[in-house]
């Protein structure tokens, strides 16, 4: 495997310690978790459209949401079975409640290729919430896969919260699942509560047990559901979810298009993911979310590229590579330069080509570039484009 950005991410005293799978399926759960975000309601257009740009990037597998709870949901699934029907489709039912038998027969009767069964593991949920014995709980597990495998050939089981559970109890919720039939299960860190050495330590102990191929859920409670989904990557899972952005219910989940990149090219795993419909991907997340790409956002964000400082604007026009590990395009995004206090000549003239001008007079730019820095000093907000311009004309004019 290659990989970018530094030769140690290849060296094998680091792969030495990694266990990954065969094959790396990213799943995006935009359609389902990034609906669960406070803020987010998409109608079926929307759907359609976020669906159809993943297709497009090349992501391997989309979860559509709750076909048994949500008709939105199911005429999602359905119109993306007809439009790509090559592309895997999960669809998600909720076996805790009281009508999981129809919901399972909702979900198969939408077309999806995977029916996904959750269950809450931990015991602070089952008693909280379920109010139902671990007992009880594996019962109906048990049941909620038998059921499934008799209706369709693709079932996963998603024992939710599994961060917080058992061990020993979450190994016999794997074993009992599998000998039903389940073809996948999960570590699913519900609430965002495991740091990545606990991750992999779970999803390690998952594969061995499970003998199936594991899916990962991760939250971004605490900032660490990119470095968990790598982490449990690393550890030997095999379909990682990731939503665009982020976008998820709380702090929201492993944003699925740093977890591509850093894939394809940190640690050299193939994904199948084009990397340069990232940006453009992102964007009509956003504008459907009517959420902001925050403009310094990893890979996808308007100054993810961003140069300011005289010195490091120099280095990138001698060689971009001295300040950017990949190009701004790898992405489908673009390089930004930015004015202040510290820009000098080098910065200047960036920002003014990149704004399709071109000024030979090395006197006025020098003079311009002493302005930006005079007038930097004096405000709080950054030299607009506006103001460059009136401070180039003035110059200009004074000649």
């Amino acid at each position: 495997m290659k990989s970018a950005g530094s030769a140690i991410n290849a060296d094998p005293a680091v792969r030495g310690g990694q266990s990954f799978a065969p094959r790396v399926v990213l799943n995006d759960c935009t359609l389902r978790e990034g609906e669960q975000a406070s803020e987010v309601n998409f109608d079926l257009d929307a759907r359609l459209r976020i669906a159809e740009a993943l297709h497009d990037a090349g992501i391997a597998q989309v979860q559509a949401g709750y076909p048994g709870r949500s008709e939105t949901d199911f005429r999602t699934i359905v119109e993306i079975r007809k439009r790509f029907p090559s592309w895997t489709v999960e669809a998600v039912t909720q076996v805790f409640q009281k009508d999981w038998r129809e919901q399972i027969d909702r979900a198969v009767d939408s077309g999806a290729d995977w029916i996904d069964l959750i269950y809450p593991v931990s015991d602070l949920r089952l008693s909280i919430v379920q109010k139902v014995t671990r007992s009880q709980m594996l019962v109906r597990a048990v049941e909620a896969v038998d059921y499934a495998c008799a209706r369709a050939p693709n079932v996963r089981f998603a024992p939710t919260d599994t961060g917080r559970a058992d061990l020993g109890f979450l190994d016999s919720v794997y074993k009992a699942v599998v000998a039903a039939g389940a073809k996948r299960v999960t570590v699913a860190d519900t609430v965002g509560a495991l740091h990545p050495a606990a991750t992999a330590f779970l999803v390690r102990r998952a594969v061995a047990v499970a003998g199936v191929p594991v899916q990962v859920h991760f939250h971004d409670d605490f900032g660490l559901a990119l470095a968990n989904t790598l982490a449990a990557a690393e550890a030997g899972a095999t379909i990682l979810d990731g939503t665009v952005l982020g976008v998820g219910e709380r702090a929201g989940n492993a944003p699925i298009e740093e977890l591509a990149a850093s894939l394809e090219l940190l640690y050299g795993v193939p994904t199948g993911a084009k990397l340069e419909r990232m940006s453009a991907l992102a964007a009509l997340v956003a504008s459907v979310s009517r959420i902001e790409v925050p403009p310094h956002k990893a890979i996808v964000g308007s100054h993810a590229f961003a140069h300011k400082l005289d010195a490091h604007v120099m280095g990138v026009a001698l060689g971009p590579a001295a300040y950017e590990s990949v190009p701004p395009e790898t992405f489908g995004n673009s390089r930004h330069i930015g004015l202040g206090r510290l820009s000098g000549r080098n910065a200047v003239s960036a920002r003014l080509r990149q704004l399709g001008l071109t000024v030979d007079d090395d006197a006025i730019v020098d003079l311009l570039a002493a302005e930006v820095r005079a007038t930097a000093e004096g405000q709080s907000a950054p030299i607009g484009d506006a103001q460059l311009l009136a401070m180039l004309e003035r110059l200009k004019s004074a000649v």
